[in-house]
Formats: structure tokens, C-alpha cells, sequence
């Protein structure tokens, strides 16, 4: 893996002091907590703070008030493993490796799906690691498979508590996820702390609690809970194409989601709520984010890991840190998970892995610059990845469909959508835009050709060339490069 550059690296020694005012790093006791609170299938557009107004996310709203959101935050994948994985490792998928697809073929010959899974290698260094290695005790609350040991994803958790199930009818409440995570708190306050946790609710299948259905669902559900649609046997009848989606069906599992949001978020509240009877919030940076979202008919399909649009992509990120970042800001620019790790070890003064490869946000919280980098995301849950480039308004997605010609290569549907004019991507302009294409399409197969080679081991010799334009693209270098030049509109 080539070295990466992080921000602040070198101005941390000098910038201590004022990042974290009142802190003796030298104490255990005045270190700061983190707390990473992802809600599974969170789709941003349903928060308050992100401009829904269904009344749904009292406390996350409140939390953002106090704190910092970034308004264009994106998961790196559709789906819980290598968008996770990315959260931790800050690497996006093709780097990290961990992913795959589940394959339905098999299902043509009354076969059993054949699953293609990969886990996060162990030479990849996550978040927990890089804290426990400096002095965090390191816990999680997890409620999915794909952040049990098997998987690779929690290495580094010392106290690990997860739960999954055969069925996604029967999962670990987010009462009962709050509960353990309180526990733990009370057992390690002593101590500074690293603390994940994950809350499954929002994953299909949605059944709320009574309070939160009678209040957010259909009128027909609101006081009876014997709809129930996205199991997993539906989802492999609807990617085997033997289920078609209706709109009455997909709206009422849609107002269930939300119920099952608003009754998340009011465990999250409660959380928070624990932290400061505890006596730690103050020194708690809190960090809330989402692995993915959730489609609704959006683009004609229903639930997640089959697209790369935004109501897939578009999650929230929402940081409070009382005393070190100012409360009620709102940044519009682009940013990505992988930032998220890097921007944590700053504000902790610790130092930043080399194979960390996202940009730490941490100058932008003290009231510098932030750049705008151009965002990858990458995977498919259910067959051949999909590929997505945002870079300033523009949004370039790839999706194979097939061999293709035997002399022209594999084909592929590309679109291009601009997000300012068109924040639901409904207006496709590849074909009138020919020239924005191929300029995100040779940036795009830059980084993919990088992180290839990367990925693999090989050295990588690059040109002149090569290296200016990674480094426009904050794919080499750091902050303190200049900007490249905007994107046309």
C-alpha cells in the first residue's frame, strides 16, 4: 500500500493546543471518548436535519444543532460490508477488499444462491485498532453479521458484542442495543473510550414498536402489524425476478421505515441522554452516520445493494465534539466515509495511519478550507459491481450488462447525472454531455487503475502525468495542495 498523506499530520505536534483546548494529552483520564453511533439503511433525506419534515429524528436534529453536518456525505457501496468497511479502514472497496455478491444464478436450476462474501483482510488497519494501539479501551454493539469476527471488520474491539440472525424478522432491538451500550459505558468511563454502535431497526424487515407505528404508519397498520414485506425470502423472489413491486405495497413498508427511524432515533436520544448522566458527554467526540440507504420506487426498485443512486448512496454525518467544534454548522461540499477515520485521529492528536486513504475534515472544523474531492463508490450486492464518480455537481454511474462485443469488451449503461439541477437523478445526460463523460470517465479510470495496483502489491511507477492528475483528485498529496479547477456546470 503507498504511503498516504494526512492533513494535519505534521501541524499536529503545533496544533494540539488549539484543536482540543483543555485536554492534557498527557492524563488518560482528560483524553476524549468517540462514540460512532451508524444506523443501518439510514437514508439522509429522512431527517429532520437534512430537510424532511415529518417530524421524525427529534434528537438526531438536536444533536446536529450541536454539533456539525456535512449536507453531501456518501457511503463508498450500496450495502452494510465494504461500505463499513470502508467507514473503518477509511479505503474504499476496491482497496480494502472486502465484499462480493451474493450470486442468484444457481436459483435458474432450483439451486440454493451461491455466496460470494469477503472479509477485511487482516493486514488492513482499522479505526479500533489505530485507538486501542494508543491507549482507547475499544467496544462495540453490533447487530449483523458482517461486523462479527468472520468478517473481519471489528478487529481491534476488545469487548465485542455481536448478535445475528437467520431470519431478518428477529433482530436485537435498538432498546436493548442502547441497554448494552450504556453497560459497557458504565464499565469503561474510567477509561478513555472507542465505542461502535450499530442499530439494525431500520433494516427490512420494518416492525416498530406500537408507540412508533400508531404514530408514523399507514392508517391501515397503525394497529395492526400483521403486514409484513422485505424478508429476506422476498428479496430473492424480487432479484430472481418472481416478485413484482407495487406501489401501495412499497408505500406502506416505506411510512413503516419510518416509524422504525423515529423509534431509532429516540434510542439514539437516549444514548446521548446516557452519556451526560454518566458525566462524559463533554468529553465525548460523538460521530452518527449511516452504512446506506434505502429505496423505495425511487428507480423503480426496493430496498438496497442493487444501485448506486442517492437514495442509496446519500447518507447523514453528524459530529459533536462540546468545546471543539463550533455548534449549528452545516458544510455543503462533498465528502466521503473514508474521511471519517482520518478526521477522528486528528481531533485526538493521534497519529493517522499511512494506509488511511480518505482526507481528515478536521482543518475544515477549525474553521479552515475545506476542498472538495471527487467521491467513488463501488459495489453490488447481487452481481457484477457498479461504479459511481461525484465530482463537484456532476455524478458519472457504470453499470455492466453484459460480455459485450469480443473485440470492443465488456458493455456497460453509463449515466450522468448533474446533482444540482437534478438532485433525484431523473434526467440522464450522457448522451448530450459527451465531454463531461470522458473527463470524469479518464479521472475515474486513474484512481480505479491506483487502486488496483494498490489493492495487488505490485510497485506502482507512475508518470508525471499520472501523478499530477491523482494529486488534482486528492488521491495523492494532501490538504495542502491547491484546489484543481472547479468542474464545468
Amino acid at each position: 500500500m503507498p504511503p498516504r498523506l494526512s492533513a494535519l499530520r505534521w501541524l499536529l505536534p503545533l496544533l494540539g493546543a488549539w484543536l482540543l483546548p483543555g485536554c492534557d494529552s498527557g492524563t488518560q483520564g482528560s483524553r476524549p471518548n468517540v462514540l460512532v453511533v451508524v444506523i443501518d439503511t439510514a437514508r439522509a433525506d429522512r431527517f429532520g436535519c437534512y430537510g424532511h419534515r415529518g417530524g421524525l429524528t427529534p434528537a438526531i436534529d438536536k444533536l446536529a444543532k450541536e454539533g456539525v453536518l456535512f449536507e453531501q456525505a456518501s457511503a463508498h457501496a450500496p450495502w452494510t460490508l465494504p461500505s463499513t468497511a470502508s467507514l473503518l479502514t477509511s479505503l474504499h472497496p476496491p482497496e480494502h477488499g472486502a465484499g462480493g455478491f451474493l450470486d442468484l444464478s444457481p436459483l435458474e436450476a432450483g439451486g440454493a444462491p451461491k455466496v460470494g462474501f469477503r472479509g477485511l483482510p487482516d493486514a488492513q488497519q482499522t479505526l479500533a485498532e489505530t485507538l486501542g494501539a494508543a491507549g482507547w479501551r475499544t467496544g462495540a454493539v453490533v447487530n449483523v453479521d458482517f461486523l462479527d469476527k468472520t468478517f473481519g471488520l471489528t478487529q481491534g474491539v476488545e469487548d465485542l458484542d455481536a448478535q445475528w440472525y437467520d431470519s431478518n424478522n428477529e433482530v436485537r432491538s435498538a432498546k436493548e442495543t442502547t441497554d448494552l451500550a450504556l453497560k459497557w459505558i458504565t464499565k469503561r468511563q474510567q477509561d478513555p473510550f472507542f465505542l461502535l454502535v450499530h442499530y439494525f431497526d431500520v433494516h427490512a424487515v420494518y416492525s416498530p414498536p406500537a408507540e412508533f407505528r400508531a404514530r408514523h404508519a399507514a392508517p391501515v397498520d397503525q394497529h395492526d402489524s400483521n403486514f409484513v414485506f422485505g424478508t429476506r425470502a422476498h428479496m430473492l423472489m424480487l432479484r430472481g425476478g418472481k416478485l413484482q413491486l407495487e406501489a401501495p405495497t412499497i408505500e406502506r413498508a416505506f411510512k413503516l421505515y419510518e416509524a422504525e427511524l423515529a423509534y431509532v432515533d429516540q434510542q439514539v436520544g437516549r444514548l446521548l441522554d446516557g452519556l451526560q448522566a454518566h458525566g462524559v458527554a463533554d468529553n465525548t467526540l460523538v460521530v452518527l452516520t449511516a452504512d446506506h440507504g434505502e429505496e423505495f420506487l425511487d428507480h423503480g426498485g426496493f430496498e438496497h445493494g442493487h444501485t448506486l443512486y442517492q437514495e442509496l448512496l446519500h447518507v447523514p454525518l453528524v459530529l459533536r465534539f462540546p468545546g471543539h467544534l463550533s455548534q449549528g454548522t452545516r458544510f455543503s461540499q462533498s465528502v466521503g466515509l473514508v474521511d471519517v477515520a482520518p478526521t477522528i485521529c486528528d481531533l485526538l492528536q493521534v497519529p493517522t495511519p499511512d494506509s488511511f486513504g480518505g482526507h481528515s475534515l478536521a482543518r475544515a472544523l477549525a474553521g479552515g478550507p475545506l476542498i472538495e474531492r471527487p467521491v467513488l463508490s463501488h459495489g453490488n450486492f447481487w452481481g457484477e459491481p457498479l461504479v459511481a464518480w461525484r465530482s463537484g455537481p456532476w455524478k458519472l454511474i457504470l453499470t455492466p450488462t453484459g460480455n459485450g462485443d469480443a473485440d470492443a469488451g465488456p458493455s456497460e449503461r453509463v449515466e450522468l447525472y448533474n446533482l444540482e439541477n437534478d438532485p433525484q437523478e431523473r434526467t440522464n445526460l450522457a448522451g448530450s454531455s459527451a465531454d463531461v463523460v470522458a473527463r470524469l470517465r479518464a479521472d475515474l479510470d486513474s484512481v480505479r487503475s491506483f487502486h488496483a495496483a494498490a489493492a495487488s502489491g505490485k510497485s506502482i511507477e507512475l508518470d508525471a502525468a499520472a501523478q499530477q492528475r491523482l494529486k488534482d483528485l486528492g488521491y495523492m498529496g494532501d490538504d495542502s495542495d491547491a484546489p484543481h479547477e472547479e468542474d464545468p456546470k
